[in-house]
């Protein structure tokens, strides 16, 4: 992602923190994540790739798993912190840079990689793969379409983010391209979830390591 995008992107997150955390909260994926911590070992080590503030990170670690949140917004990420439960930490990074030594059981990638430009997503899915212990398994959440572009929500005031755009093909190409087994994908549109939200298409993909 060029510079520029990375910036009204993140810049969208500080400034506009407090009404998103209130969102995110009432729309959270619940079936997949409930899918993703059986999949996942008991107590294992998961990493949540885009925590934002802290939402999913901090479900896990009240379920026993040792979670580490990573995410390039400051303002959400202080907000993780200042709830974070004891297993659970949270650091500044970007996905396109992960510096961490330790390994996985499970990646969770929910609605984060959609904000890189394509070509940036194998190498970081690469980079997963090797962050992975054996049969660790990937929760990948991304926008169904074609493209990518800059869009300005009416959701929240000054609300303009980055999307990249994704086929189930596509993505299949990709996860298995970095060494990925998929195990499961389908597509959900939000407002068969929450009525009040507009229709938009999501692709919900959960992928192992193997052994």
């Amino acid at each position: 992602m060029s510079f520029d995008l990375t910036q009204a992107t993140i810049a969208t997150y500080n400034k506009t923190a407090k009404e998103y955390i209130l969102k995110v909260q009432k729309y959270a994926p619940v079936p997949e994540r409930e899918k993703f911590m059986s999949l996942v070992t008991p107590g294992g080590n998961i990493l949540d790739a885009g925590c934002g503030s802290g939402r999913d990170a901090n479900y896990f670690a009240s379920k026993g798993f040792a979670v580490t949140g990573i995410d390039l917004s400051d303002t959400l990420l202080s907000y993780a912190k200042d709830t974070a439960l004891p297993n659970a930490r949270f650091l500044n990074m970007d996905l396109r840079a992960i510096k961490l030594d330790e390994s996985f059981d499970g990646i969770w990638a929910s609605a984060s990689l959609l904000h890189l430009k394509r070509g940036e997503v194998l190498p970081v899915l690469k980079k997963f793969h090797h962050m992975l212990t054996p049969g660790g398994v990937l929760f990948l959440l991304m926008k169904e379409g074609t493209g990518e572009k800059l869009v300005i929500s009416g959701t929240i005031e000054g609300d303009t983010r980055f999307f990249t755009y994704y086929t189930s093909e596509e993505l299949r190409a990709l996860l298995e391209a970095a060494g990925f087994i998929v195990t499961d994908m389908y597509t959900w549109d939000q407002k068969d979830r929450h009525a009040e939200r507009p229709p938009e298409v999501w692709i919900s993909t959960f992928a192992t390591t193997g052994t």
